[in-house]
Parts: C-alpha cells; sequence; structure tokens
C-alpha cells in the first residue's frame, strides 16, 4: 500500500510539473503578448493596491491623533489648583480617562504672555482672567458615543465652566477614511473582475490556438482533468507574475514619494516604514493575483473546453 500510495503521489507530481512546464514554454513561445498581457493585470493590480497603501500611511500617521481623544475642561473663577487636583484626582478614577493634567491659570498666562506679544498689556491687568484647566487624556477604546456621553457629564460638573473636545473633527476624518477605504474596495473589486476578464480571454485564445491538440487528446482517451491543467497553469502564471509587476510598481510609488511622506511623518511627530508597507503589499498582492489568475482561467476553460469535441 506504501509503495502504490507513493508511487500515485510521485505520478501526480509528475504531471503537474509537466504541465506548468508546458505551459510556461507556451508563454516564452509569444513573449510579446503575454509580455503586454502581464503589463495590463500588473497597472491593473497596482492601482487598488498603491491606493490602499497610500489610505493605510494616512492611518498610520494620524492614528495617535485619532485615537487619543482629549477634552479641555475650563474650571469655574474662584476655583484654587489644591481643588483643581482633587478634581483631576477624582476624574482619573472613571474607566473611560487615561490621564488628566493641571495647566494652572498661571501656566496659561505665562504661556500666553510668552506667544502672544502683548506682555506689557497683560502687566497692567490687576487679576489673572484665566482660570485653571484640565486636560482629560481618554483611553484608545473609547467610541464617539462614549465620548459625548463623557463630555455631557463633564458639562453639568458644579466646578465646570466649559469644555472643548476635538472629536468634531475625529468623525469628520474617520467618516472621510471610511468613505475611501470603501470606494478603493469597491474600484478594486472592479479591476479584479477585469483582471477575471483578461486572463479568460487570453486563456480562450489559448483554446482556440490548441483546438486541433485537444480534440487529439480527446480522441485518444484524456480527461477533461487532464486538458484543463495546463491552462489553469497558464493563468496561476499571469497571476503570480501579474501580481509580482504590480508589487513592484507599488514600491516604485512608495519610492516616490519618500521623501514627502518622510516630511509629512515629522509634522506628526512619527516614522514610519515604506519597507514594511512594500512587504504588506506583497503578501496582499501575490494570493489575490492567484486566486484571479485561477478563477478567470476556470470559468474560461469550463466555457469554452466543453464546445471542443472531436468528430
Amino acid at each position: 500500500m506504501r509503495v502504490t500510495l507513493s508511487a500515485r503521489i510521485s505520478a501526480w507530481i509528475d504531471q503537474h510539473q509537466r504541465s506548468a512546464y508546458s505551459s510556461y514554454m507556451e508563454m516564452r513561445r509569444r513573449p510579446l503578448a503575454a509580455m503586454m498581457t502581464l503589463l495590463v493585470i500588473g497597472i491593473t493590480l497596482a492601482l487598488p493596491a498603491s491606493l490602499l497603501s497610500l489610505l493605510k500611511i494616512s492611518q498610520t500617521l494620524t492614528g495617535d491623533h485619532q485615537q487619543n481623544a482629549s477634552i479641555s475642561l475650563f474650571l469655574k473663577n474662584g476655583i484654587v489648583d489644591q481643588k483643581a487636583l482633587r478634581v483631576a484626582a477624582d476624574l482619573e478614577q472613571q474607566p473611560q480617562i487615561d490621564h488628566v493634567e493641571l495647566l494652572t491659570s498661571a501656566d496659561a498666562m505665562e504661556e500666553f504672555r510668552s506667544h502672544s506679544g502683548f506682555g506689557d498689556a497683560l502687566d497692567a491687568l490687576d487679576d489673572n482672567p484665566l482660570p485653571n484647566v484640565l486636560l482629560i487624556h481618554l483611553t484608545p477604546d473609547n467610541s464617539s458615543i462614549d465620548i459625548r456621553k463623557l463630555a455631557a457629564e463633564l458639562k453639568e460638573e458644579s466646578v465646570t465652566d466649559s469644555i472643548e473636545y476635538d472629536q468634531g473633527w475625529i468623525e469628520r476624518m474617520q467618516a472621510i477614511t471610511q468613505a475611501i477605504r470603501r470606494a478603493v474596495q469597491a474600484l478594486g473589486f472592479g479591476l479584479g473582475l477585469a483582471v477575471m476578464l483578461i486572463i479568460g480571454n487570453t486563456i480562450r485564445l489559448e483554446i482556440m490556438n490548441r483546438r486541433e491538440e485537444i480534440e487529439v487528446t480527446r480522441l485518444v482517451g484524456g480527461s477533461d482533468d487532464f486538458i484543463r491543467r495546463p491552462f489553469l497553469y497558464i493563468g496561476l502564471i499571469y497571476g503570480l507574475f501579474g501580481a509580482l509587476i504590480a508589487w513592484l510598481l507599488v514600491s516604485i510609488l512608495l519610492m516616490l514619494v519618500s521623501g514627502p511622506l518622510g516630511r509629512l511623518a515629522e509634522l506628526y511627530d512619527t516614522a514610519i516604514s515604506l519597507s514594511a508597507f512594500s512587504l504588506h503589499a506583497l503578501l496582499l498582492l501575490i494570493p489575490i493575483g492567484i486566486s484571479f489568475g485561477l478563477a478567470g482561467a476556470w470559468l474560461a476553460v469550463n466555457r469554452h473546453l466543453s464546445s471542443i469535441n472531436p468528430e
């Protein structure tokens, strides 16, 4: 039994090796046509992959700013520093809050004095009009509803004069990002279908060119699986090498925009590794390219192979 099973496995591997090699050699007989098809597939796959990579980079750059929302709580006049510290300690007990910083009225005045240029005018004031401010930093896992609810609760506190929080622009940014992601996914799906049609049409032409060979194979008892196998390998090869070309194009694009992206990262005080995004694109494109290649070849073979019957 072991010998029989081993022989079957060896024969199965040999058949697939022969089919893959014959498919590769068939493509080499028409290098210009094969290269043009691969370029079309590569460009088609590269477009959504490039957009997704750039979108992921933008999310990496702005991720901390989008997730770590904060609320500025302006205390009423007359709330001294010690009481403000006690309020801050009480707020830090809430699960939605990561930590709280106290910006005293004196610190706020000094900061305003150094940046406003009205130092002499401020010296003429009898009292400091600026209140103590609590900078409330929230945990990253807060939803928009949680933040709005917490802001409403803080506004009702007896020590609160007013509050400000930046959730509005965060929600707008998240909505825009989600809309762009959906659009890119829809575009990617449509271009994926285009890749399947390109490969399917290429396989159809291959079937027509090898019509007589298919008829002879059927006359000598060749099964549909045996006839179908080389065409599936052609689709796989087109999908694989098309994906590699797409990855090369995405990598070139990332290299071209590396300078502006680096300067943008400095503005956000963060660092990005474009090689990681290039690797992510490679791991994404190869299985997608192979899947589209096999799917397009399978559909084309099943549709056109049944119409070829030896007379």
